[in-house]
């Protein structure tokens, strides 16, 4: 069984909270709640992440990839991350020519 601590219950409280009636909202929703920065991870790499205001995504520098927030909430399967531009990059580098070489 999964325990959370006082402090994250207390901040996805406020979270929830601050979704208004129904929790409805319009695009992406609201961004993520600041508090809860200290409580989550990559699942991947267990490393802290950042948040990106304006891309509304939680990102792990380290890997290159970005996790969508939806309505306030961190959707942090690690299938659904996005590749930011610098693992694209780090792939195109590493792959190679594509065509034969002489």
């Amino acid at each position: 069984m999964l325990r959370a601590g006082r402090g994250a219950v207390a901040a996805l409280r406020r979270a929830a909270g601050s979704r208004g009636a129904g929790g409805q909202g319009g695009g992406q929703g609201p961004g993520l709640e600041p508090s809860l920065l200290r409580f989550l991870v990559c699942p991947l790499s267990k490393r802290p992440l950042r948040y990106d205001e304006s891309a509304n995504e939680l990102v792990n520098e380290e890997l290159g990839i970005a996790y969508p927030v939806i309505d306030g909430i961190p959707n942090m399967i690690p299938e659904t991350a996005r590749r930011t531009q610098k693992q694209a990059e780090a792939v195109k580098e590493t792959s190679g020519p594509t065509g034969p070489q002489q």
